[in-house]
């Protein structure tokens, strides 16, 4: 399954100048980093009168709005998706997702510690590590607050020893199901072996097979 890791804290305590700092260490070390930002301020990033706005306000299921630097896609949701709807839908070729945020979401956590002297509105159980401003004891590994390069080692050490560039991952109806590797090994040669046949499918290296609507 793509590995989910979300910093989550209270306000003011530095969770996006250190995913920040996550991302760039990742990337360069050549993974390919989703990232994600949960806020429970109610905005809408579009704008009423604009065009994309008008498509929605017709029915537009999904909107995409394409400049030559930048695609943001705007997708109407009531309630917000959960964060597995997320991944599944859009970081499929993501190695890693990193999360700011998403404290009620179900997924492992880096505490990112402030003022308060234990966490909250989480479950402690999802705490996999603590990034504090001062020494800090805790049952998990515990960093420095500006230690991106450690924290980004505990990362990798722990969700990205075996990066597949050919991994199959495999959802049905959303849920994640986990295949042995015998099994990703024969889906994988057979799709291949099947598609080879056909023009412009012998060199695929990323293929997506969609059943269903």
């Amino acid at each position: 399954m793509i590995p989910v890791v979300s910093f989550v804290g209270d306000s003011n305590t530095g969770k996006t100048s250190l995913v920040e700092k996550i991302v760039a260490e990742l990337s360069s070390r050549g993974y390919k980093v989703g990232t994600a930002k949960f806020t429970r301020c109610d905005f809408d990033p579009d704008t009423e009168g604009k065009d994309t706005f008008r498509h929605t306000a017709a029915g537009a299921y999904a909107t995409a709005l394409v400049a030559p630097r930048k695609t943001v896609l705007f997708i109407p949701s009531e309630p917000a998706p959960s964060l597995d709807e997320i991944v599944y839908q859009y970081f499929t070729l993501a190695d890693i997702v990193i999360v700011e945020g998403g404290k009620e979401q179900e997924c492992d956590k880096i505490w990112v510690k402030g003022d308060s002297p234990e966490p909250r509105g989480f479950d402690a159980e999802d705490m996999i590590a603590v990034a504090a401003p001062s020494e800090f004891e805790a049952g998990v590994p515990v960093f420095d607050r500006d230690d991106a390069k450690g924290i980004s080692d505990f990362i990798q050490d722990r969700y990205l020893k075996n990066v597949s560039r050919s991994e199959v991952r495999v959802w049905i109806d959303g849920k994640f199901l986990p295949v042995k590797p015998f099994v990703k090994a024969f889906i994988g040669q057979t799709v291949k072996g099947m598609l080879s046949s056909l023009k412009g499918g012998k060199k695929g290296e990323r293929i997506h097979i969609k059943i269903g609507r």
